[in-house]
């Protein structure tokens, strides 16, 4: 059999030898902008919006309006737009004829957002904050051929829009990727038990590579001495009920793991609710927890932005309500677009693991909190955790590949191979996401070298 394949291998090998090879103009799924890296340092054009061009048709022609750098056979236009405000703000965008591998930065003095991948004819809202904002994209050629790429409205961001587009990608080849779960106070705690590594907690830890899905998930929380406690007090383990112990154990958890997906719960109102929470506030007034300091240290806890920034989830919470109420668990599952989640340790972590998505926006993918409703026993809620967490899994599985195994069926093998051959004879076109599992070494053409080391992962 392994003759079989060699000789099956050899012949695709000397059909291909001497081709052309096919440019798929990819780009790493990370990298710095050009200012942040401060090699480009010309004129840049501004277009200052006034109050009363939010919610306004715009229609700013981007590219031919913009100034342009060409680096490394890259070219880069750069646009700057003067907001009236700062404020957090909905950008939304058209474009056409975009090439692949193309990406958008959006950057704001030395942060930035991105990058953002580009291809072909679609539309883009990305939610952004600030009041100078710089955007830059890059097109992987100095021939750029007749793009368009326009910024059609800026708005208001709207709370009751609970999702946003973002488009980013996830490497399976590695590692599986985690899932951080948390829980404060029952049946939060209870709930994500099974997925606890601390033996002290748990024998059996069923989170590794959860239901074939690919992706590990980890759970920390704290105990209590009753652990059906109404009154529970500040607990003690993993985590504790406490800004301090929260924070500092939550800052050690995210460096170990390195989560590409955060979801925090808490005990919620004293019913049957499922309560998804989209606003996080940098806040100040919070209320005192058990131990001195009783208030956060630093206080708001996120020195890097004003006090009262607010920072959204991106759970796909439109998903996970309608699953959960779908699931006939006599539970009420709603997104509170417009609230905040409490002002004490459950609105402290969800910052926390948003503040993580943030700031590590190129490696964290997802993050937001749920609230559980008090009356809803340990196995219900277990399940509804369990619809929770596989909702998050259907959304990030969108974005993921292996590299290799290109028709993503789990397996690399001679399917994969043909499939590579095809497009470097140039019958078969690519997605962005089988793309990147073809590049096997990431250097933005699919050619021969991609084979070699797919036939050497195959006989392997």
């Amino acid at each position: 059999m392994i003759r079989i394949m060699k000789n099956f291998f050899t012949y695709y090998l000397f059909l291909i030898i001497g081709l052309s090879s096919y440019l798929l103009g990819q780009m790493l799924p990370y990298e710095e902008p050009s200012l942040i890296q401060n090699r480009y340092s010309g004129h840049i054009p501004t277009r200052s919006i006034s109050a009363d061009n939010i919610n306004q048709a715009l229609d700013i022609d981007i590219i031919n309006n913009g100034s342009l750098d060409r680096v490394n056979n890259n070219t880069h236009i750069f646009y700057t737009l003067n907001l009236s405000e700062d404020n957090i703000y909905d950008l939304s965008f058209d474009y056409q004829n975009i090439p692949m591998g193309s990406k958008l930065f959006i950057i704001e003095e030395n942060k930035f957002l991105g990058p953002l991948l580009l291809s072909g004819t679609d539309n883009l809202v990305q939610r952004v904050s600030g009041r100078d904002l710089t955007l830059e994209i890059i097109f992987p050629s100095n021939h750029i051929g007749n793009p368009k790429f326009k910024l059609a409205k800026i708005s208001f961001k709207d709370k009751e829009t609970a999702n946003i587009k973002n488009d980013f990608l996830i490497n399976k080849s590695n590692r599986e990727p985690v899932i951080l779960v948390t829980g404060f106070w029952p049946p939060t705690n209870e709930m994500i038990r099974h997925f606890s590594q601390n033996i002290f907690l748990n024998g059996n830890w069923e989170g590794e590579n959860w239901q074939d899905r690919g992706y590990n998930i980890i759970s920390y929380f704290p105990e209590f001495t009753n652990p059906d406690c109404d009154n529970c007090g500040q607990g003690y383990g993993d985590l504790e009920v406490d800004y301090q112990d929260t924070s500092v154990d939550f800052w050690d958890i995210v460096e170990e793991h390195s989560p590409v997906a955060i979801i925090t719960f808490s005990r919620g109102y004293i019913n049957y609710s499922w309560e998804l929470e989209f606003n996080f506030y940098n806040r100040t007034n919070w209320y005192p927890d058990y131990s001195t300091p009783t208030l956060p240290t630093p206080n708001p806890p996120d020195d890097s932005v004003e006090s009262y920034y607010l920072r959204n989830s991106t759970l796909p919470m439109d998903n996970i309500m309608n699953e959960v109420n779908a699931a006939d668990l006599g539970l009420d599952s709603y997104i509170d677009a417009t609230g905040d989640p409490g002002h004490f340790v459950s609105e402290f972590m969800g910052y926390h693991g948003v503040w993580y998505h943030d700031i590590n926006i190129e490696s964290c993918y997802v993050a937001g909190h749920i609230h559980v409703g008090g009356l809803i026993d340990w196995d219900t809620a277990r399940e509804a955790t369990e619809i929770s967490i596989l909702k998050t899994i259907d959304y990030l599985d969108q974005f993921s590949y292996t590299e290799g195994d290109v028709n993503a069926d789990g397996t690399i093998d001679i399917l994969d191979l043909v499939i590579v051959v095809n497009v470097i004879l140039g019958s078969e076109e690519l997605s962005l996401i089988e793309s990147y599992a073809a590049d096997m070494n990431l250097d933005g053409v699919i050619n021969i070298q991609d084979i070699i080391l797919i036939i050497n992962l195959i006989l392997n």
